[in-house]
This record gives C-alpha cells, sequence and structure tokens, in this order.
C-alpha cells in the first residue's frame, strides 16, 4: 500500500512541476519590445529588444556590469559582483522572467506594448 500512496504523490509533484514551467514558460509572453535596467530602482537604460548591441551598465561604486541582446533576448554578459548569480541566470526572453544582481541592486526587465525607438535611450546617469 505504500507503494500506492509515494508514487501518486510522486505523479502529483510531478504534474504540479509541469503545470508550473508552462504558466512561467507562457505568462508574460505578450509583445514586449524594450529591455529596461534599473538601479535602485531608478532607470539608467531602455534600449529595443530587437535591436542587437552590447550595453553598459554604470553603477554608482564606479564598476560596470554589461548585457546583451540579440536576436530578441537578453542576458547579462559581464558582472563583476563576487558571486557572478546575475550572469548565471542565463537568458531572458519574456516578462515572466528578471535578471538581478543583488550586490549592484540591478534589475534588469523586458516591458512595453509598443516597439521602443532609438530616440527612448537614457545615456545620462546622475548619482
Amino acid at each position: 500500500m505504500a507503494k500506492r500512496k509515494d508514487l501518486l504523490l510522486i505523479g502529483a509533484a510531478l504534474l504540479a512541476a509541469l503545470i508550473l514551467f508552462l504558466i512561467s514558460r507562457y505568462m508574460g509572453r505578450g509583445n514586449v519590445s524594450t529591455v529596461v535596467a534599473r538601479v535602485k530602482g531608478e532607470v539608467v537604460l531602455t534600449k529595443p529588444l530587437l535591436t542587437d548591441g552590447r550595453y553598459e551598465i554604470p553603477l554608482p561604486d564606479g564598476e560596470t556590469n554589461i548585457i546583451r541582446v540579440e536576436r530578441g533576448v537578453v542576458w547579462m554578459e559581464e558582472a563583476n559582483c563576487r558571486d557572478g548569480l546575475c550572469i548565471g541566470q542565463g537568458k531572458m526572453r519574456n516578462r515572466a522572467k528578471s535578471i538581478v544582481c543583488l550586490p549592484h541592486n540591478l534589475v534588469i526587465t523586458l516591458e512595453g506594448e509598443t516597439p521602443a525607438s532609438e530616440d527612448d535611450d537614457i545615456d545620462v546617469i546622475i548619482y
């Protein structure tokens, strides 16, 4: 009898994991158009998601993190934080995920319903 209960429990856990995976995969799949970087909650960079590029994010301590945007995907390419977890978070394609660098208070998100233009850049940052 214990084996049957174990199998039911394992099956329920697998089903729940599958449902959560599908929700996270398709949630936020709407029309995202802009990569937004915030340091301490303040927007420091906005770039069109469909424009490939390598962007430096200046940080309050004088250091710089680098994000890469390529073919509608964004990821943290370089970071000088001790743990490097933000690099290990991988690539982001939709709103369901964010890239976070806690040591630098940096959050990268995808936003927008309409295409962003190059005029939307924020290049001047005052700390």
